[in-house]
Protein backbone atom coordinates (compact mmCIF):
# COMPACT_ATOMS: atom_id res chain seq x y z
CA UNK A 1 0.00 0.00 0.00
CA UNK A 2 1.52 2.77 -1.26
CA UNK A 3 1.25 6.59 0.08
CA UNK A 4 2.75 9.88 -0.70
CA UNK A 5 2.41 12.40 1.97
CA UNK A 6 3.41 16.10 1.93
CA UNK A 7 5.12 17.53 4.98
CA UNK A 8 5.94 20.80 6.41
CA UNK A 9 9.78 21.79 7.54
CA UNK A 10 10.67 25.64 9.51
CA UNK A 11 12.65 26.39 12.22
CA UNK A 12 15.57 24.85 14.26
CA UNK A 13 14.85 21.68 11.93
CA UNK A 14 16.04 23.52 8.83
CA UNK A 15 19.26 22.82 9.82
CA UNK A 16 18.84 19.08 9.37
CA UNK A 17 20.18 16.69 7.11
CA UNK A 18 18.38 14.58 4.79
CA UNK A 19 19.19 11.22 6.65
CA UNK A 20 18.56 13.20 10.07
CA UNK A 21 15.13 13.78 8.39
CA UNK A 22 14.51 10.45 7.13
CA UNK A 23 15.31 8.99 10.56
CA UNK A 24 12.64 11.70 11.60
CA UNK A 25 9.98 9.87 9.78
CA UNK A 26 11.45 6.62 10.93
CA UNK A 27 11.00 7.12 14.48
CA UNK A 28 7.10 8.86 14.50
CA UNK A 29 5.84 6.16 12.09
CA UNK A 30 7.87 3.31 14.85
CA UNK A 31 6.13 5.34 17.69
CA UNK A 32 2.57 5.67 15.84
CA UNK A 33 2.80 1.85 15.81
CA UNK A 34 1.48 2.24 12.06
CA UNK A 35 2.38 -1.05 9.60
CA UNK A 36 5.07 -0.05 7.67
CA UNK A 37 6.63 -2.26 4.93
CA UNK A 38 10.09 -3.02 5.32
CA UNK A 39 12.73 -4.46 2.66
CA UNK A 40 14.04 -7.57 2.07
CA UNK A 41 17.51 -8.88 3.32
CA UNK A 42 20.14 -8.76 5.89
CA UNK A 43 19.22 -5.11 6.49
CA UNK A 44 15.86 -4.56 6.34
CA UNK A 45 14.73 -0.77 6.32
CA UNK A 46 11.40 0.87 5.92
CA UNK A 47 10.75 1.73 2.80
CA UNK A 48 10.97 5.54 1.81
CA UNK A 49 11.72 8.28 -0.22
CA UNK A 50 11.93 11.38 -0.58
CA UNK A 51 10.17 13.58 -4.06
CA UNK A 52 13.95 15.71 -3.91
CA UNK A 53 15.81 16.04 -0.21
CA UNK A 54 16.01 19.72 0.82
CA UNK A 55 19.36 21.99 1.20
CA UNK A 56 20.25 22.00 4.91
CA UNK A 57 18.82 26.11 5.72
CA UNK A 58 16.15 25.99 3.67
CA UNK A 59 12.54 25.75 4.87
CA UNK A 60 9.79 24.38 2.82
CA UNK A 61 5.89 23.87 3.48
CA UNK A 62 5.92 21.48 0.63
CA UNK A 63 8.38 18.38 0.94
CA UNK A 64 6.87 15.14 -0.29
CA UNK A 65 8.19 11.32 1.04
CA UNK A 66 6.54 8.16 -0.48
CA UNK A 67 6.00 5.61 2.36
CA UNK A 68 4.68 2.39 1.75
CA UNK A 69 2.86 0.08 4.73
CA UNK A 70 1.76 -3.07 4.86
CA UNK A 71 -1.90 -1.98 5.68
CA UNK A 72 -3.25 1.24 7.44
CA UNK A 73 -5.82 2.12 9.92
CA UNK A 74 -9.32 2.45 9.19
CA UNK A 75 -9.65 6.27 9.03
CA UNK A 76 -9.71 8.68 6.91
CA UNK A 77 -6.54 10.35 5.61
CA UNK A 78 -6.65 13.51 7.27
CA UNK A 79 -6.77 11.93 10.74
CA UNK A 80 -4.26 9.90 9.60
CA UNK A 81 -1.98 12.73 8.74
CA UNK A 82 -2.76 14.22 12.21
CA UNK A 83 -2.55 10.82 13.95
CA UNK A 84 1.00 10.86 12.40
CA UNK A 85 1.56 14.51 13.52
CA UNK A 86 1.07 14.16 16.96
CA UNK A 87 4.47 11.83 17.37
CA UNK A 88 6.37 14.85 14.70
CA UNK A 89 7.01 18.29 16.00
CA UNK A 90 5.73 21.89 15.43
CA UNK A 91 8.27 22.54 13.10
CA UNK A 92 8.53 19.00 11.19
CA UNK A 93 4.79 17.74 10.55
CA UNK A 94 2.15 16.28 7.46
CA UNK A 95 0.20 18.15 5.99
CA UNK A 96 -1.34 15.50 3.28
CA UNK A 97 -1.77 11.83 2.86
CA UNK A 98 -2.56 10.66 -0.41
CA UNK A 99 -3.44 6.97 -1.47
CA UNK A 100 -0.91 5.79 -4.80
CA UNK A 101 -1.68 3.00 -7.07
CA UNK A 102 0.46 -0.07 -6.99
CA UNK A 103 2.68 0.62 -10.27
CA UNK A 104 3.43 4.04 -9.47
CA UNK A 105 6.13 5.98 -10.06
CA UNK A 106 8.19 7.39 -7.32
CA UNK A 107 7.75 10.98 -6.74
CA UNK A 108 11.42 11.71 -7.38
CA UNK A 109 10.86 10.22 -11.28
CA UNK A 110 7.56 12.21 -11.67
CA UNK A 111 8.79 15.71 -10.38
CA UNK A 112 9.17 18.55 -12.84
CA UNK A 113 9.13 21.93 -10.99
CA UNK A 114 9.35 23.77 -7.48
CA UNK A 115 7.94 26.69 -6.44
CA UNK A 116 10.08 29.22 -3.76
CA UNK A 117 10.45 32.45 -2.09
CA UNK A 118 13.95 34.08 -1.35
CA UNK A 119 13.32 36.76 1.31
CA UNK A 120 16.23 38.93 3.09
CA UNK A 121 16.20 38.63 6.51
CA UNK A 122 16.12 41.19 8.81
CA UNK A 123 18.08 44.03 7.98
CA UNK A 124 19.55 42.22 4.77
CA UNK A 125 19.59 44.21 1.58
CA UNK A 126 21.46 43.34 -1.46
CA UNK A 127 24.47 45.53 -1.79
CA UNK A 128 25.51 46.94 -4.85
CA UNK A 129 29.01 48.37 -6.46
CA UNK A 130 27.36 50.25 -9.12
CA UNK A 131 24.38 51.47 -7.34
CA UNK A 132 23.39 52.96 -4.28
CA UNK A 133 21.59 51.37 -1.99
CA UNK A 134 18.58 53.63 -2.15
CA UNK A 135 18.25 53.41 -5.96
CA UNK A 136 18.33 49.49 -5.70
CA UNK A 137 15.92 48.12 -7.10
CA UNK A 138 15.09 44.08 -6.86
CA UNK A 139 11.68 44.02 -8.77
CA UNK A 140 13.90 46.33 -12.44
CA UNK A 141 17.56 44.68 -11.57
CA UNK A 142 16.18 40.92 -12.07
CA UNK A 143 13.45 42.21 -14.86
CA UNK A 144 16.53 43.30 -16.40
CA UNK A 145 18.65 39.74 -15.54
CA UNK A 146 15.49 37.95 -17.54
CA UNK A 147 15.58 40.12 -20.67
CA UNK A 148 19.31 38.59 -20.99
CA UNK A 149 18.74 36.22 -24.48
CA UNK A 150 20.60 33.66 -22.52
CA UNK A 151 21.58 33.17 -18.85
CA UNK A 152 24.45 30.91 -19.15
CA UNK A 153 26.44 29.66 -16.38
CA UNK A 154 28.69 26.99 -15.08
CA UNK A 155 26.29 24.19 -13.49
CA UNK A 156 29.10 21.97 -11.34
CA UNK A 157 27.99 18.48 -9.95
CA UNK A 158 30.46 15.91 -7.93
CA UNK A 159 31.50 14.39 -11.52
CA UNK A 160 31.41 16.81 -14.15
CA UNK A 161 30.52 20.61 -15.04
CA UNK A 162 28.85 22.13 -17.76
CA UNK A 163 27.83 25.23 -19.26
CA UNK A 164 23.87 25.46 -19.65
CA UNK A 165 21.48 28.13 -20.10
CA UNK A 166 19.83 29.09 -17.15
CA UNK A 167 16.92 31.57 -18.96
CA UNK A 168 14.73 28.08 -20.03
CA UNK A 169 14.72 26.78 -16.86
CA UNK A 170 13.38 29.91 -14.56
CA UNK A 171 9.64 29.03 -15.73
CA UNK A 172 8.28 31.86 -13.72
CA UNK A 173 8.93 34.68 -11.68
CA UNK A 174 7.41 37.51 -9.30
CA UNK A 175 8.04 39.69 -6.59
CA UNK A 176 5.01 39.20 -4.46
CA UNK A 177 3.12 36.78 -3.17
CA UNK A 178 -0.06 38.45 -5.15
CA UNK A 179 1.62 38.47 -8.65
CA UNK A 180 2.91 34.97 -8.24
CA UNK A 181 -0.71 33.54 -7.67
CA UNK A 182 -2.14 34.75 -10.95
CA UNK A 183 0.79 32.57 -13.10
CA UNK A 184 1.40 29.98 -9.95
CA UNK A 185 -2.25 29.28 -8.79
CA UNK A 186 -2.74 26.73 -5.86
CA UNK A 187 -0.57 27.77 -2.91
CA UNK A 188 -0.54 27.12 0.70
CA UNK A 189 -3.23 29.75 2.64
CA UNK A 190 -0.63 30.20 5.09
CA UNK A 191 3.31 30.06 4.48
CA UNK A 192 5.33 28.81 7.52
CA UNK A 193 8.21 30.94 6.65
CA UNK A 194 9.94 33.11 9.24
CA UNK A 195 10.19 36.26 7.54
CA UNK A 196 8.42 39.46 6.74
CA UNK A 197 10.65 40.87 4.02
CA UNK A 198 9.57 43.94 2.21
CA UNK A 199 11.64 42.60 -1.07
CA UNK A 200 10.51 39.28 -2.21
CA UNK A 201 11.49 37.50 -5.73
CA UNK A 202 9.05 34.06 -6.20
CA UNK A 203 10.66 31.52 -8.43
CA UNK A 204 9.12 28.83 -10.25
CA UNK A 205 11.92 26.44 -11.32
CA UNK A 206 12.60 23.45 -13.11
CA UNK A 207 12.98 19.92 -11.19
CA UNK A 208 13.87 16.73 -11.33
CA UNK A 209 15.96 13.53 -11.51
CA UNK A 210 17.33 15.16 -14.99
CA UNK A 211 17.44 18.47 -14.31
CA UNK A 212 17.54 20.39 -11.16
CA UNK A 213 17.85 23.78 -10.75
CA UNK A 214 18.43 24.89 -7.36
CA UNK A 215 17.34 28.76 -6.33
CA UNK A 216 20.30 29.23 -4.82
CA UNK A 217 22.29 28.97 -8.90
CA UNK A 218 19.74 31.53 -9.38
CA UNK A 219 20.77 33.84 -7.02
CA UNK A 220 24.10 33.76 -7.56
CA UNK A 221 23.81 34.22 -11.58
CA UNK A 222 21.69 37.25 -10.50
CA UNK A 223 24.19 38.62 -8.27
CA UNK A 224 27.25 38.21 -10.64
CA UNK A 225 25.09 39.97 -13.35
CA UNK A 226 24.56 42.76 -11.29
CA UNK A 227 27.59 43.20 -9.76
CA UNK A 228 26.09 42.63 -5.77
CA UNK A 229 26.98 41.21 -3.09
CA UNK A 230 24.84 39.32 0.15
CA UNK A 231 26.21 38.86 3.24
CA UNK A 232 26.30 35.15 3.97
CA UNK A 233 22.96 33.50 5.68
CA UNK A 234 21.33 37.10 4.71
CA UNK A 235 18.72 35.30 2.88
CA UNK A 236 16.20 33.08 3.45
CA UNK A 237 15.05 30.70 1.13
CA UNK A 238 11.73 28.56 1.20
CA UNK A 239 10.09 26.00 -0.91
CA UNK A 240 6.42 26.22 -1.48
CA UNK A 241 5.17 23.54 -3.80
CA UNK A 242 6.25 20.77 -5.85
CA UNK A 243 4.80 19.41 -9.06
CA UNK A 244 4.68 16.48 -10.68
CA UNK A 245 3.96 14.53 -13.87
CA UNK A 246 0.78 13.08 -14.42
CA UNK A 247 1.18 9.79 -12.22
Amino acid sequence: MKTRMRFTKTGSLKFIGHLDCMRFFQKAIRRAKLDVAYSQGFNPHQIMSFASPLSVGLTSDGEYIDIEFNSLPDMPLDELAKTLSQFMTEELFVTEIQLLEDNVKTSMALLNACDYVIQLKDGGTFCSNTIPEAEFSLRESFTEFMEQEQILILKKTKKSEAEIDLKPLILSYAFSREEFEKVCPGMPVELNNEYDSEEELYLKLVSGSVTNIKPELVLEAFMNYMNLGLKPYSCQIHRIQMYFNEM
